[in-house]
């Protein structure tokens, strides 16, 4: 017997999942939805139309909205599905999803649009449910419906007067906590430090923090898919990333797996209010992430953001320098000018780069010049800057990502010299 859920954006139904007697899925927008006056697609692979999506076509944003990899395992080992079962993970947790989208079963009212009680947590409940994660994704099997995607155990919370509330009903997260990877070291550090080394340099993020709970350290990072909070009732705002934007499944997201090239991502870019603008941001993050060395910089993460006036590249964000790890591939996740290694990128491999996603080489050779030049003195005055703040282990790892960013920035102005 087919199975249906009832699909909500911004908390207007917006149509029907429908997984079949032999387990495809279909979408369908609701008629009442496509009437309604700048009504916006779930997903720019989903277009507004009458006609369903079937299973090749809907599944990559739905499956999206998952867990990726280990993470989508056991969060199905634990509620007793397949991992393959998008539509039963989905009915499962698919209340409170990256965006503004929610899925409901039918004959369920949802809660009231941003009404929710909210428990407070102490320490010892917050190290508790960080140190759950491993065994209980997404602090699945509660009250709480909550999906966010991506590979690294994760939870999102509610941020009142600086106390992390569980929330019920459909309150609106505002905080996505995120513990240390364990088989690398202190990704929390990392992570937040190339945030903030990111913000230094002008690009958009969001706000991040180290918080600790217990003896559990973890990363805090503001959610830009909500807006208002803290005096305000925070509202969700639309997303999606770049795989589900271009239809392309999760499980494919690094390049050489079918997952986006970096010509694909400035193309869609195209959609935006405000391209060249955006377009501009995207080079700049694809410049950071080479010289931070972030070899897993892949289709899902980067993301569009649906705002009021139109659609725009979202904030950065799991930006972290993967290259000090031994055991971390130093394959990058996007090839730049053919080439899927650091070492291995020259300035030739640049132009063409810059060719495929249709920039001036000129314009990027400059460009990436001036962030080589500048961006290891910004590490190195972030790392002075947050020394006072910061346990000994967490400054060692300031300064081991800041000697590898100067490495690779010497070898690019190295490179180039020699033109």
């Amino acid at each position: 017997m087919a199975r249906d859920l009832t699909v909500y954006l911004q908390g207007k139904v917006a149509g029907t999942l429908r997984q079949e007697d032999s387990g495809r899925l279909t979408f369908t927008y609701d008629g009442g939805y496509l009437n309604r006056p700048r009504a916006q697609p779930l997903s720019l692979s989903l277009p507004l139309q009458e006609e369903p999506f079937d299973d090749r076509q809907a599944r990559p944003f739905l499956a999206g909205l998952l867990p990726d990899d280990h993470a989508r395992e056991r969060l199905a080992r634990y509620l007793g599905v397949s991992r393959r079962n998008d539509f039963a993970l989905l009915a499962e947790v698919g209340g409170e999803c990256a965006g503004a989208v929610a899925f409901y079963p039918p004959d369920t009212d949802p809660p009231p649009a941003g009404q929710g009680d909210l428990t407070p947590l102490d320490d010892t409940a917050l190290a508790t449910l960080l140190r759950d994660l491993p065994r209980r994704p997404l602090h699945a099997g509660g009250e709480m419906r909550l999906s966010l995607a991506g590979a690294q155990d994760k939870m999102a919370l509610v941020l009142v007067g600086g106390v992390f509330n569980l929330p019920r009903g459909d309150h609106p997260t505002t905080h996505i906590l995120k513990p240390a990877i364990e088989q690398f070291a202190d990704t929390v550090s990392n992570e937040y430090f190339c945030m903030r080394l990111a913000a230094r340099l002008g690009l958009e993020v969001p706000a991040v923090e180290v918080g600790r709970a217990e003896d559990v350290p973890f990363l805090i990072i503001e959610r830009y898919d909500r807006v208002g909070g803290e005096g305000s009732e925070p509202r969700r705002m639309h997303q999606e990333d770049f795989c589900q934007a271009l239809a392309i499944p999760p499980e494919h997201k690094y390049q050489g797996e079918g997952g986006p090239s970096l010509a694909q991502c400035f193309e869609l870019l195209n959609a935006c209010a405000r391209p060249v603008l955006d377009r501009l941001e995207l080079l700049r993050r694809v410049f950071f992430n080479y010289l931070i060395g972030n070899a897993d910089a892949h289709g899902k993460n980067f993301a569009l953001l649906y705002k009021p006036k139109g659609i725009t590249l979202a904030p950065a964000y799991d930006l972290l320098c993967t290259t000090i790890y031994s055991d971390h591939t130093d394959r990058m996740a996007m090839k730049i000018g053919r080439k899927n290694r650091f070492p291995e990128v020259l300035p030739r491999h640049w132009d063409t780069f810059a060719r495929d996603a249709g920039l001036a080489p000129p314009q990027v050779r400059r460009d990436l010049l001036a962030m080589a030049e500048r961006l290891p003195t910004e590490a190195h005055h972030l790392s002075d800057e947050l020394q006072p703040l910061s346990r000994d282990a967490m400054h060692s790892m300031f300064v081991q990502i800041t000697r590898d960013i100067a490495k690779r920035a010497e070898s690019v102005k190295r490179c180039f010299s020699d033109l």
